[in-house]
């Protein structure tokens, strides 16, 4: 059996912990030593008004998901008995991951994104849809990119946040490395960790200038970039396999 491509190599995985299990398992399985230190803690927003937004939606409206976690935020907010309204609406998800929540909770999936994140999921929605209502499911650290490109194409966007945000209180980049086996990297999922990460370095920490970085997409990279982190390697899309592949650039390479 050969060697596997992670073999050997020790990772902080900085995903939100109810999203972090698949790459988890993918490092694992390819060889990683993972230490789960989630950055930012998603929970369940306001209901009411999501609710009261509902009653005033027309059929055929846009459903637009960027996340798998703001989907199951979304449904626990809406009573199952009231389902069979919202199957007249075009469920929209960013990638897989997102539109497989959205299948499991019933619904069909009009248009599924690549996984490359929402300028992606925008380009490919205006080039089937060119005009109605839409709304974005998102959290209070979702980027304004669907809402700005929407409604340049001239849609209706609107913008609810189903979702809140807090950096973890158990978070501690200052003793990741601390008398421990070397990092070969960290994993970063969104700007919003990258910036949790950096709010929680002491002075006299390293971390950004010895420790190479992982980042889903493209504007993480940017994100981990103006923070001032030396390497960074980009997963363009937030599957297991682009991650394994950005890893292995970093195993293959450390000193790059």
């Amino acid at each position: 059996m050969g060697v596997l491509p992670l073999e050997g190599s020790r990772w902080i995985l900085t995903r939100p912990r109810e999203r972090a299990k698949s790459w988890r398992v993918a490092l694992e399985e390819n060889g990683a030593e993972v230490v789960l230190s989630p950055a930012i803690l998603l929970s369940r927003g306001p209901s009411e008004p999501v609710l009261q937004l509902l009653d005033g939606i027309p059929g055929g409206s846009l459903f637009i998901f960027t996340s798998a976690t703001t989907v199951s935020h979304f449904l626990t907010m809406i009573n199952p008995a009231e389902h069979g309204a919202l199957r007249s609406m075009e469920w929209i998800a960013v990638g897989p991951a997102t539109a497989e929540a959205i299948r499991e909770a019933g619904f069909e999936v009009r248009i599924e994104g690549d996984g490359s994140g929402a300028d992606s999921l925008c380009s490919q929605l205006l080039s089937e849809i060119k005009c109605g209502t839409a709304i974005h499911f998102t959290s209070d650290l979702g980027l304004p990119i669907v809402a700005e490109r929407l409604t340049a194409a001239g849609l209706d966007v609107i913008r609810v946040e189903v979702s809140r945000s807090q950096v973890e209180d158990d978070l501690d980049p200052n003793s990741w490395s601390d008398g421990q086996k070397s990092l070969s990297g960290i994993i970063f999922s969104s700007p919003a960790s990258v910036r949790a990460v950096v709010s929680r370095i002491d002075d006299g920490c390293d971390v950004m200038q010895v420790t190479p970085a992982v980042a889903t997409g493209s504007t993480t990279a940017q994100e981990l970039q103006e923070q001032g982190w030396n390497r960074i390697e980009i997963a363009v899309r937030s599957t297991a396999s682009d991650l394994i592949q950005a890893c292995s650039r970093i195993v293959a390479d450390p000193a790059s």
